[in-house]
């Protein structure tokens, strides 16, 4: 079995993230059903690591990216057509990617097989050998001659400035995931209460959400954030950030909205999160939530053949400790002690064959084209 090395530029938030651990990991799993596997990570301020004895070299930048193992056959079989690198296409770039919405690891199989047995092509090919690339070992060891690690991970120009464009190829397919912790929700705007003054919000990311509803009401929002690089960031878009564990802070302020977007699932004990939520709120304040539904067409769809493939960011996230349908957050939140609530749907576009199968089982037919429900609680 040929041996590759996986080099990863690893960052420091992404360090404290498990859920990109585990992406980072499955992909490295999935990578050792074809190869004999060694992975290497570098950090910036970190010294040059010595490469390893191997046929392949595979630059990972410092983006979060999955990829399979039939890429990586993909992309070692056009390498050995004598060039010195491959580089591998967003899958966003494929038309027909847009023709089916990808929610589960089983729905982006199912789109790049189609893409490798159909022959298609991408709209826009990536020209830099970031965030994803394959060397052979001879061919990287070329590259360090003339570079640095440093310069191989975190130079999106090296290849025109090293002229090595004409060696290079494209093959396979990969996806790169959003930020994690930078997504702005302007969908929760509509449920803000007018005249809201003080907002919390519990896993506040980056802040740019809580900095969208500052600039928009004009109100003041603290924001509580677990991973403590990314609490630093949040620090310069928002009021106030406090970096814990909401399952463990003391909470002492009083505020008008408690805003939690998929967060409440993430909890080891939800009803406890919202029983501390309704404390710390003014009278007349409200908790938003976001919550994603288990009952999703895309997650019935991969159980049926068998698949419960958790994902770093979606509906079946890595670090989900609880799972939810309508009923079921109904239930948890009238066990809080909680009568004055509203859930609204989260629709997607349900695909035509789910509507066969009102003739062979009971059948919620609203549940499978929701993706999630924004929850209102009004104290």
């Amino acid at each position: 079995m040929s041996k590759l090395v996986v080099l990863k530029h690893l960052t420091s938030e992404n360090a404290e993230s498990p859920e990109f651990r585990y992406l980072f990991s499955y992909c490295v799993n999935r990578a050792r059903k074809a190869f004999e596997v060694e992975t290497l990570v570098w950090r910036e301020g970190s010294g040059e690591p010595l490469l390893p004895a191997a046929d392949y070299v595979l630059v990972l930048g410092k983006e979060n990216l999955f990829f399979t193992a039939e890429t990586l056959i993909h992309m070692t079989n056009a390498l050995n057509t004598r060039v010195s690198a491959v580089l591998p296409n967003s899958i966003s770039k494929f038309k027909v990617t847009g023709e089916s919405p990808i929610y589960t690891i089983r729905g982006y199989e199912l789109i790049e097989k189609r893409i490798f047995n159909e022959f298609h092509k991408p709209f826009e090919l990536n020209d830099s050998h970031l965030p994803i690339s394959l060397f052979s070992a001879d061919s990287f060891r070329e590259v360090l001659n003339r570079t640095s690690v440093e310069e191989v991970l975190t130079d999106k120009e090296l290849f025109k400035n090293l002229r090595l464009g004409n060696r290079t190829t494209h093959a396979g397919v990969f996806h790169q995931f959003i930020d994690y912790y930078g997504e702005i929700r302007e969908d929760i705007l509509p449920y803000i209460p007018e005249g809201a003054e003080e907002i919390l919000e519990i896993g506040c990311g980056r802040g740019l959400t809580g900095e969208f509803l500052q600039n928009k009401l004009g109100c003041r929002v603290t924001g509580v954030e677990l991973n403590s690089d990314i609490a630093s960031d949040a620090r310069s878009h928002i009021s106030r950030v406090i970096c814990g564990d909401i399952q463990e802070l003391d909470i002492d302020e009083k505020y008008d909205v408690v805003l939690a977007t998929e967060l409440f699932e993430h909890l080891n004990y939800p009803e406890d999160f919202l029983l501390k939520m309704k404390s710390v709120l003014r009278p007349g304040g409200r908790i938003v939530l976001s919550v994603p539904n288990v009952g999703h067409y895309s997650v019935v769809e991969d159980l049926l053949a068998g698949r419960w493939d958790y994902v770093p960011i979606g509906l079946l996230c890595y670090t989900h400790f609880r799972f939810f349908t309508r009923r079921t957050l109904e239930d948890w939140v009238e066990r809080s002690g909680i009568s004055s609530y509203k859930i609204i749907p989260q629709k997607t576009e349900l695909p035509a064959r789910f509507r066969k199968l009102s003739s062979l089982f009971e059948t919620d037919m609203d549940s499978l084209e929701t993706k999630g429900f924004y929850v209102i609680i009004k104290t």
